[in-house]
């Protein structure tokens, strides 16, 4: 798909497409934080009883889970140049010639950090041992690095292509095609052969098992670390406050 493309605009590529699936990525963690009450606990649920009120609250229900089925399945499409989701990062950086760029570009990183050392000796032979020595650890944590980041990245492919090619996404996706993005009697999928139907919560083992593949990609192509763990916590936080506070009085 991208075989036209030099090694070096691959990695461009895959460096600004990461970073927009992130932010994607970040999107679909907040849903998934304001579903945990809204969908998958009784908080909001147990407080309205039969009665026309909980036939709104049920629309509004199935709104916020069809979308969250909607933006994951987005993060999950298949892998196209003008697409801002795994896959196609996936098929960018599935080479080994990139991944060994990718990993040099951890090593240089490091190889030419230059580390300030406090209180230095004031005999230059000794502060130049001083300073080679911290620029060895440098050079070695760099290496250590870069082939933690070929290994993470390995990985990171291999599970993707694992979900790609899973029953549970295809399903999920089978849904997401034929009941929420269009109206269909019959998708492209099931004419191709039987399709399992989805089960409630696969959407949750996807969005979970993509955390750390996300969180790999973004630090070994993009070079930066990101908490997704802290983004989830501020996530339940601003939730937890919301839908806690809220207090249903039904009319009729």
């Amino acid at each position: 798909m991208f075989r036209k493309l030099s090694k070096a605009e691959r990695i461009d590529l895959a460096k600004s497409k990461i970073a927009r699936v992130l932010d994607h990525f970040l999107y679909v963690l907040e849903l998934h934080s304001n579903n945990s009450f809204v969908v998958y606990s009784n908080t909001l649920t147990s407080q309205i009883p039969q009665s026309y009120a909980a036939n709104a609250f049920e629309v509004f229900q199935r709104s916020m889970h069809q979308i969250e089925i909607v933006r994951l399945c987005a993060l999950w499409d298949s892998a196209d140049s003008d697409k801002e989701n795994i896959p196609t990062v996936i098929e960018l950086i599935d080479d080994e010639e990139i991944l060994d760029l990718l990993a040099h570009e951890t090593r240089k990183y490091w190889g030419d950090s230059s580390s300030r050392i406090l209180n230095t000796s004031d005999d230059p032979e000794i502060a130049a041992m001083v300073q080679e020595a911290v620029n060895r650890s440098n050079r070695e944590f760099g290496n250590e690095q870069a082939a933690k980041a070929k290994i993470e990245l390995q990985g990171s492919i291999s599970h993707a292509r694992e979900i790609i090619n899973s029953a549970r996404l295809a399903s999920i996706m089978n849904i997401r095609d034929k009941h929420l993005a269009h109206s269909l009697s019959t998708t492209r999928r099931e004419k191709r052969g039987p399709v399992q139907p989805m089960r409630y919560g696969d959407e949750t083992q996807i969005l979970e098992a993509s955390i750390p593949i996300v969180e790999r990609l973004y630090c070994w192509v993009a070079g930066k670390s990101f908490s997704i763990a802290d983004s989830q916590k501020i996530n339940r936080d601003n939730a937890t406050a919301l839908w806690t506070g809220c207090k249903f009085i039904v009319a009729r």
